[in-house]
C-alpha cells in the first residue's frame, strides 16, 4: 500500500519549522501591506460636487450620509453637520448622542439623506 504524502501547505509545523522570526515578521508585514486599503485620489469636480453637498446639508440641516477614511479602512456615517471649521478643513458631526470631528480630505463620497 501507498503512504499519503503530506504537503508543506498541510502540515503547518513542517513548513514553518525553518522560517527565521526575522523572515516570519518580514512575510507578516508585507502581507499587512497588500491588504491596506489605499483611498482613490478624487479629481477637483469630485471635491466641488463633496463640498456642494456638504455646504447644502448644513444650510437645511439636513441628515448627511458620508464615507470617510479612517486612516485603516472606509467608514460610513450618518449625522448632521454641526460646525464646519474651514481653517483646519473639518466637519464636526452628530450621529445621535456621538460628535465626530472628519477631515474634509478623508471624504470618498457624501449624498444627502431621503426624508420621509
Amino acid at each position: 500500500m501507498r503512504e499519503k504524502r503530506v504537503s508543506k501547505k498541510e502540515n503547518v509545523f513542517v513548513a514553518s519549522r525553518f522560517v527565521l522570526p526575522e523572515h516570519r515578521e518580514m512575510y507578516l508585514r508585507i502581507k499587512e501591506e497588500e491588504r491596506r486599503y489605499v483611498p482613490p485620489e478624487l479629481d477637483q469636480e469630485q471635491l466641488s460636487a463633496l463640498s456642494e453637498l456638504v455646504w447644502q446639508a448644513f444650510q437645511t440641516e439636513s441628515i448627511l450620509t458620508l464615507t470617510y477614511y479612517d486612516g485603516r479602512e472606509p467608514r460610513r456615517l450618518s449625522a448632521h453637520i454641526i460646525h464646519i471649521d474651514q481653517a483646519a478643513r473639518r466637519l464636526k458631526l452628530r450621529a445621535g448622542s456621538e460628535i465626530h470631528w472628519v477631515p474634509f480630505a478623508r471624504l470618498l463620497h457624501v449624498e444627502l439623506a431621503a426624508v420621509f
